[in-house]
């Protein structure tokens, strides 16, 4: 029972390190003005970055209006971008479409999941402002408990050193 309780305390207490960290960077990422930003991270990505390219690849922004004039959408419909190595598209349809861009703006794919739109709307927050509450206060949640569970853990840990030290000395 001993091993099992330690085992759980360190697997805990290096889980809690990476819960922490997750949670205190998701909140700065939904929360921009906590990092002196304006505005809150929801809506359309990628303004900024015309004019980068690099060895061949067009910006975020050049790819996705270049995929558009091949009339695979149009950029009236364009929801959120984002930039995983291709850059991914979701457009502002009610059958969820995601557009995959390769950098040189070529479409590479067009598929529609209702399912996996609703998922991710309600992963970054996009359902609405009770949406984005609930997920400022998860995310505040788990920092306090995370926090809490890592300065109770090292309270037990000192305490186990001390009653070893304790009986070494005994």
């Amino acid at each position: 029972m001993k091993k099992t309780r330690n085992l759980h305390l360190w697997i805990g207490l290096i889980c809690s390190v990476f819960l922490l960290l997750e949670a205190t960077t998701g909140l700065l990422l939904t929360e921009r003005w906590l990092m002196g930003m304006k505005g809150h991270s929801h809506g359309a990505h990628g303004e900024g970055d015309h004019a980068h390219h690099h060895h061949g690849k067009l910006s975020m922004i050049d790819a996705v209006k270049k995929a558009s004039k091949s009339g695979a959408f149009s950029m009236d419909e364009v929801g959120v971008v984002m930039n995983h190595g291709m850059y991914m598209v979701r457009l502002n349809d009610d059958k969820g479409t995601l557009v995959t861009i390769a950098p040189d703006g070529t479409v590479v794919s067009k598929e529609a999941n209702a399912f996996s739109s609703f998922v991710r709307s309600v992963h970054v927050g996009s359902l609405g402002i009770w949406n984005r509450i609930m997920i400022d206060a998860v995310a505040i949640s788990i920092i306090i408990l995370t926090g809490t569970g890592i300065y109770l853990s090292a309270k037990i840990l000192r305490a186990q050193a001390k009653a070893k030290q304790r009986r070494l000395t005994a």
